[in-house]
């Protein structure tokens, strides 16, 4: 290996611009399936977050509905109809039909 090194022979400098070439295009295709994948992960990801924002709406809608059932069965009219309804309560006047 006279005047100046290694890369002086043609062989050499092919073989090196190859492993170079090939290095870069690995980590080409290395950082493309990252990407790929952080790609898919985050649309599982929003997509698992808008099942979850329809459960919690679902769920504001079942609450809106039973704080009005709740404030129905408070009032003087829903008190009544729930104490004839289910226990039996029957004003004056009223007859008892027995099944």
């Amino acid at each position: 290996m006279k005047d100046g090194g290694f890369f002086k022979n043609g062989t050499v400098r092919t073989i090196a611009a190859l492993l170079c070439v090939a290095l870069f295009l690995g980590f080409v295709a290395f950082m493309t399936s990252q990407f790929l994948s952080q790609r898919r992960k985050l649309a599982e990801l929003n997509s698992e977050r808008q099942q979850l924002n329809d459960r919690i709406n679902e769920l504001l809608r079942e609450q809106e509905r039973l704080q009005s059932d709740l404030e129905y069965i408070k009032s003087p009219e829903g008190l009544r109809r729930y104490a004839r309804e289910e226990l039996g309560y029957i004003l004056p006047g009223d007859e008892r039909i027995y099944e």
